[in-house]
């Protein structure tokens, strides 16, 4: 994703104190020399971030800064401004007010089309109550059908295909057995290209005006080049597209073109997905997503992500046995559990704010980590977990446990000694706490 850059170049080039207490153009000149670079290396449209540039100079320039305001948080401010504005200013949700709310996909082959709007249906069957149906349009590729079908079993909604038939009497039949159905959330999943062409254009044009969708949905891989700008632009000429969706947005991906459609094509980015999980799909907000790529974080879809997967009851019973010394193995395996349901490691710590110094390496380590201490735990028994002692103090069950998962001994032992410390720590903070102690210096120390 685009990179988090941006923050560090301010912070590092706005260090000096200003002469005057009035910004100058030589005061920024290298700052947004630097952001330049920054975005044209994330593959961010050259025109987008001209007009960026521009923005900020004419806004930054000539500002009076008060005593005692920080120029660095001045100039971040702006920078967060206008990249909000870029990524579309305010959330805009999917048009749920008439039903049945009728959807039509389009997008090019590869852009993950199909899986979206399956995750789609699930967001707004468990988020909203809807009733979805699926109907697949895809008769050029194979397995396209198929594949939604799979899909729409898996989330348990409904279904509706009719083999290579001409799609626009399809999507006919589909709207009559969903109103009998009582669908009132339909989702259109058509065929999709290699690239554009005058017949894939004309027959989804054809099939707006049979549907007459509440929302036409182009989905963007985050990893696609420059030449998707002129692909969808050649979308919304002909089908005045009313939103984006962005998939693969937790990949390695720049995703600089993506995000630039926004602006360029002035369509809302309505929902992006970040994993491959039917339940990674969320809504997408443009002033959290300037957060992301400023290194601030994204707290606020991070809670939102943690109360959709994490039973709260069993939350604060965990909580509790941690701070009363209790915590064991069993608690540690639904934590992890818990994380997972969240999505990648690498998406979570980017939504926490102040951990763009995390290198890759480092979050690949503690993936692969979390991922054998997982594998591990679940090869013991309940009683096991709830009592570690009895791994430490038997040959005979570490073996078990080591041949049961195929992990080495001493990966066994490196968790179980970890997980010691930092039981004896949250011990000492429980301590600490009943003393009516300020346990913050405890935990500056946890490693």
């Amino acid at each position: 994703m685009l990179n988090t850059k941006i923050s560090s170049i301010v912070l590092k080039h706005m260090k000096k104190k200003l002469i005057n207490s009035t910004i100058t153009e030589e005061d920024v000149a290298e700052v947004l020399k630097q952001i330049r670079i920054a975005l044209l290396d994330a593959d961010v449209s050259l025109i987008v971030v001209k007009t960026f540039i521009k923005n900020i100079r004419t806004k930054t320039v000539g500002q009076v800064i008060e005593k005692g305001q920080d120029p660095e948080k001045f100039l971040l401010g702006i920078v967060k401004e206008e990249l909000t504005s870029i990524l579309g200013k305010q959330q805009s949700p999917i048009v749920t007010d008439s039903k049945p709310v009728k959807i039509i996909m389009v997008g090019l082959q590869g852009s993950g089309k199909t899986t979206t709007a399956a995750k789609l249906a699930n967001f707004f069957k468990t988020k909203q109550a809807f009733k979805p149906m699926l109907v697949g349009l895809d008769i050029y590729r194979p397995g396209a059908i198929d594949q939604l079908k799979q899909l729409a079993s898996e989330i348990n909604v409904d279904f509706y295909d009719h083999g290579t038939q001409n799609p626009r009497e399809t999507a006919v039949e589909a709207l009559e057995k969903a109103k009998e159905n009582k669908n009132d959330f339909i989702i259109f999943d058509t065929a999709g290209r290699l690239q554009t062409d005058e017949t894939l254009i004309k027959e989804l044009v054809d099939l707006k005006k049979i549907v007459k969708p509440t929302d036409t949905l182009l989905v963007v891989d985050a990893m696609s080049g420059q030449d998707m700008i002129n692909v969808a632009t050649e979308f919304n000429d002909k089908l005045n597209l009313s939103g984006i969706i962005i998939t693969k947005l937790d990949s390695d991906a720049k995703a600089g073109v993506a995000l630039s459609l926004a602006s360029l094509l002035n369509v809302p980015i309505k929902m992006s997905g970040i994993g491959e999980k039917i339940g990674s799909l969320d809504l997408f907000y443009p002033e959290r997503m300037a957060d992301r790529i400023l290194g601030l974080g994204d707290i606020m879809t991070l809670a939102e992500k943690a109360a959709d997967v994490i039973d709260e009851n069993r939350s604060k019973k965990t909580i509790m046995r941690m701070l009363s010394g209790k915590m064991d193995l069993e608690d540690l395996l639904w934590q992890v559990q818990q994380v997972n349901k969240m999505g990648s490691l690498d998406s979570i710590v980017k939504m926490m704010p102040g951990t763009q110094k995390i290198s890759k390496d480092q979050v690949e380590l503690a993936e692969e980590k979390i991922r054998i201490w997982k594998i591990l735990m679940s090869s013991m028994t309940l009683k096991e977990r709830r009592n570690p002692a009895l791994i430490r103090k038997s040959i005979s069950r570490r073996t078990r446990i080591t041949n049961g998962s195929g992990r080495k001994p001493d990966e066994l032992n490196k968790m179980l000694n970890e997980f010691e410390k930092s039981k004896k720590k949250m011990d000492e903070i429980s301590s600490a706490l009943r003393k009516g102690k300020n346990p913050m210096n405890l935990l500056k120390n946890m490693g």
